[in-house]
Protein backbone atom coordinates (compact mmCIF):
# COMPACT_ATOMS: atom_id res chain seq x y z
CA UNK A 1 0.00 0.00 0.00
CA UNK A 2 1.34 3.22 -0.90
CA UNK A 3 0.97 6.53 1.33
CA UNK A 4 2.41 9.77 0.23
CA UNK A 5 2.99 12.62 2.67
CA UNK A 6 5.49 14.93 4.29
CA UNK A 7 8.48 14.20 5.53
CA UNK A 8 8.91 14.22 9.29
CA UNK A 9 11.98 14.62 11.72
CA UNK A 10 11.78 10.68 11.70
CA UNK A 11 12.54 10.48 7.97
CA UNK A 12 15.80 12.26 8.06
CA UNK A 13 18.45 9.67 8.00
CA UNK A 14 16.82 7.45 5.48
CA UNK A 15 16.36 10.43 3.18
CA UNK A 16 20.24 11.40 3.82
CA UNK A 17 21.13 7.56 2.91
CA UNK A 18 18.83 7.81 -0.10
CA UNK A 19 20.69 11.39 -1.27
CA UNK A 20 24.02 8.97 -0.83
CA UNK A 21 22.90 6.70 -3.69
CA UNK A 22 21.62 8.96 -5.35
CA UNK A 23 24.87 10.71 -6.17
CA UNK A 24 26.62 7.22 -6.05
CA UNK A 25 24.71 6.54 -9.15
CA UNK A 26 25.64 10.12 -10.46
CA UNK A 27 29.15 9.35 -9.74
CA UNK A 28 28.58 6.33 -12.45
CA UNK A 29 25.76 7.67 -14.50
CA UNK A 30 27.26 11.06 -15.62
CA UNK A 31 30.75 10.46 -14.67
CA UNK A 32 30.72 13.03 -11.54
CA UNK A 33 33.01 12.80 -8.11
CA UNK A 34 30.20 13.17 -5.82
CA UNK A 35 31.60 10.59 -3.25
CA UNK A 36 35.41 10.96 -3.43
CA UNK A 37 36.74 11.89 0.09
CA UNK A 38 33.15 12.01 1.40
CA UNK A 39 32.80 10.03 4.69
CA UNK A 40 29.30 8.91 4.82
CA UNK A 41 28.93 9.17 8.20
CA UNK A 42 29.85 12.94 8.14
CA UNK A 43 27.59 13.53 5.47
CA UNK A 44 24.89 11.99 6.75
CA UNK A 45 24.96 13.68 10.05
CA UNK A 46 25.21 17.10 8.31
CA UNK A 47 21.79 16.06 6.04
CA UNK A 48 19.62 15.76 9.31
CA UNK A 49 21.36 18.82 10.61
CA UNK A 50 20.35 20.56 7.82
CA UNK A 51 16.27 19.73 7.38
CA UNK A 52 16.13 19.63 11.15
CA UNK A 53 17.37 23.70 11.24
CA UNK A 54 15.33 23.99 7.75
CA UNK A 55 12.16 24.93 6.88
CA UNK A 56 12.63 26.49 3.36
CA UNK A 57 11.47 23.38 1.58
CA UNK A 58 8.92 20.84 1.51
CA UNK A 59 10.32 17.58 1.20
CA UNK A 60 7.20 15.17 -0.22
CA UNK A 61 7.61 11.50 -0.14
CA UNK A 62 5.63 7.97 -1.44
CA UNK A 63 5.82 4.93 1.41
CA UNK A 64 5.19 1.89 0.34
CA UNK A 65 4.91 -0.65 3.41
CA UNK A 66 6.02 1.97 5.36
CA UNK A 67 9.80 2.25 3.77
CA UNK A 68 10.38 5.62 1.68
CA UNK A 69 10.54 4.46 -1.90
CA UNK A 70 10.49 8.01 -3.19
CA UNK A 71 11.09 11.74 -2.32
CA UNK A 72 10.93 14.95 -3.89
CA UNK A 73 11.91 17.91 -2.14
CA UNK A 74 10.13 21.83 -3.08
CA UNK A 75 11.47 25.10 -2.70
CA UNK A 76 8.57 27.65 -3.01
CA UNK A 77 9.67 31.15 -3.80
CA UNK A 78 7.15 33.67 -3.27
CA UNK A 79 6.28 36.61 -6.00
CA UNK A 80 6.07 39.62 -5.58
CA UNK A 81 2.79 40.57 -6.18
CA UNK A 82 1.50 42.63 -9.19
CA UNK A 83 -1.62 44.04 -10.46
CA UNK A 84 -4.19 41.31 -11.51
CA UNK A 85 -1.18 38.43 -10.49
CA UNK A 86 -3.23 35.65 -9.05
CA UNK A 87 0.12 33.37 -8.45
CA UNK A 88 1.67 34.11 -4.77
CA UNK A 89 4.77 31.16 -5.85
CA UNK A 90 7.00 29.38 -8.20
CA UNK A 91 8.36 26.47 -7.25
CA UNK A 92 11.97 24.63 -7.56
CA UNK A 93 12.19 21.17 -7.55
CA UNK A 94 14.69 19.06 -6.50
CA UNK A 95 16.46 16.29 -5.51
CA UNK A 96 13.90 13.53 -7.15
CA UNK A 97 14.33 10.12 -6.68
CA UNK A 98 13.15 7.12 -6.43
CA UNK A 99 14.38 3.91 -5.42
CA UNK A 100 15.79 1.38 -7.71
CA UNK A 101 13.49 -1.45 -6.47
CA UNK A 102 10.94 1.28 -6.95
CA UNK A 103 11.29 2.45 -10.41
CA UNK A 104 8.72 1.26 -12.87
CA UNK A 105 6.23 1.38 -10.58
CA UNK A 106 3.91 4.78 -11.64
CA UNK A 107 5.46 5.54 -7.80
CA UNK A 108 7.03 8.91 -8.92
CA UNK A 109 4.64 9.96 -11.28
CA UNK A 110 2.02 9.52 -8.78
CA UNK A 111 3.87 12.03 -6.26
CA UNK A 112 4.55 14.38 -8.41
CA UNK A 113 0.90 14.45 -9.31
CA UNK A 114 0.06 14.75 -5.65
CA UNK A 115 2.85 17.39 -5.47
CA UNK A 116 1.10 19.42 -8.26
CA UNK A 117 -2.33 19.44 -7.07
CA UNK A 118 -0.66 21.18 -3.57
CA UNK A 119 1.06 23.71 -5.58
CA UNK A 120 -2.08 24.46 -7.54
CA UNK A 121 -3.76 24.87 -3.66
CA UNK A 122 -1.11 27.08 -2.82
CA UNK A 123 -1.78 29.74 -5.84
CA UNK A 124 1.86 28.59 -7.42
CA UNK A 125 2.18 29.37 -10.99
CA UNK A 126 5.17 27.07 -12.35
CA UNK A 127 7.15 24.67 -11.04
CA UNK A 128 10.59 24.11 -12.82
CA UNK A 129 13.86 21.52 -12.32
CA UNK A 130 17.01 20.88 -14.00
CA UNK A 131 16.85 17.84 -15.55
CA UNK A 132 19.23 15.23 -15.50
CA UNK A 133 19.98 13.56 -19.21
CA UNK A 134 18.48 10.43 -17.75
CA UNK A 135 15.48 11.82 -16.28
CA UNK A 136 13.75 14.25 -19.37
CA UNK A 137 11.60 12.02 -20.64
CA UNK A 138 9.47 11.04 -16.85
CA UNK A 139 9.65 15.08 -16.44
CA UNK A 140 8.21 15.42 -20.17
CA UNK A 141 5.63 12.49 -19.84
CA UNK A 142 4.94 14.63 -16.63
CA UNK A 143 3.73 17.75 -18.22
CA UNK A 144 7.17 19.73 -18.04
CA UNK A 145 8.32 21.22 -21.14
CA UNK A 146 11.81 22.73 -22.00
CA UNK A 147 10.81 26.76 -22.43
CA UNK A 148 14.77 27.68 -22.49
CA UNK A 149 13.83 31.07 -20.78
CA UNK A 150 15.53 30.07 -17.57
CA UNK A 151 19.26 32.11 -17.53
CA UNK A 152 21.64 31.14 -15.08
CA UNK A 153 24.94 32.68 -14.18
CA UNK A 154 26.98 30.10 -12.56
CA UNK A 155 28.71 31.74 -9.35
CA UNK A 156 30.56 28.69 -7.50
CA UNK A 157 31.61 25.21 -8.58
CA UNK A 158 29.54 22.48 -7.10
Amino acid sequence: MMNIRLAEEKDYLELANMKWEHCKEDDIDYNENNLIGVDKEKFVKQYVEFFKESTEYKIFIAEVDGVIASSMFVYMIPKIPKPNGNAKYIAYLTNVYTKKEFRGEGIGSKLLKCIKDYMIEKKCELIFAWASTNSVNWYCRNDFYNEKELLQCDLIGE
